[in-house]
């Protein structure tokens, strides 16, 4: 090193000045290495770290609610990230290693994607308070026929109209517009009268002035949405596979 760290002298040796500034300097370099190391250990335990979720589903209530809290009681030391975006967007996401998993609608298989079924909604309209229909129990597909329907420009919107207009009897007279805001606005302006929006059962659980929720389906019941998630099995995040389980878990006591 070019510089005398000790002196040695017949009653032992000490450092030098230079010895003791380097003595401190290696205590603090060794202090930060046991820390790093200390917090490498808690993320690859998953005791602490970062999930990261696409999703356009709503935690105002349900399954996603509850899977969010419980999750967030036993990792207190993970940080949970929501991005919102469209089903392509966030797929796409999850491919580029953008976010941990997607949390979407559909139980559809995505190429290079593993897949998860989870839990199934129940299918909801939103109708202004005034509406004819809001006094009913439950609403059938084919009283919607000559509805304006409200539809997100964004995030769900575009999955959601293709299913509408699916589920809607052939030769139907309804109109989509579309609205670049996001959950809260759009319900905002159902409560105005300007139309109606559908949306799952967990978006439900928030009030909204001068709007009511009903069942959608047929006579057979509410149309039944089943909410999955997707990831990239290359993934190597601990707080994602301990998310995971949990939900693995929360299938099995479903099933079970």
């Amino acid at each position: 090193m070019g510089v005398s760290l000790f002196e040695r002298r017949s009653s032992g040796m000490k450092p030098t000045a230079a010895g003791e500034d380097f003595l401190a300097e290696a205590e603090r370099l060794l202090g930060g290495a046991q820390s790093a190391v200390a917090r490498a250990r808690e993320a690859g335990s998953a005791a602490a770290g970062r999930l990261e979720i696409g999703t356009y589903l709503s935690a105002s209530t349900g399954r996603f609610r509850k899977a969010l809290m419980g999750f967030a009681r036993q990792n207190r030391g993970v940080g949970i990230w929501l991005r919102e975006g469209s089903r392509d967007e966030l797929l796409t996401a999850v491919r580029r290693g953008e976010v941990d998993l997607a949390l979407l609608l559909g139980p559809m298989e995505e190429p290079s994607l593993d897949r998860l079924g989870l839990w199934q909604e129940a299918g909801m309209v939103a109708l202004p308070e005034e509406h004819t229909l809001a006094s009913r129990p439950m609403v059938f597909w084919s009283d919607l026929v000559a509805e304006t329907f409200l539809i997100a420009r964004r995030g769900s919107g575009p999955e959601a109209r293709r299913k509408i207009e699916a589920l809607l009897p052939s030769g139907h007279r309804a109109r989509f517009v579309e609205q670049d805001v996001g959950r809260e606005a759009m319900f905002n302006l159902v409560g105005t009268g300007l139309g109606i929006a559908v949306l799952a059962e967990s978006a439900s659980g928030a009030s909204y002035p001068g709007v009511v929720f009903r069942p959608v389906g047929n006579e057979t019941g509410p149309t039944m949405v089943e909410a999955a998630a997707y990831w990239d099995p290359k993934r190597d995040n601990p707080a994602l596979r301990r998310f995971l389980a949990q939900l693995r878990a929360t299938q099995r006591s479903r099933a079970g």
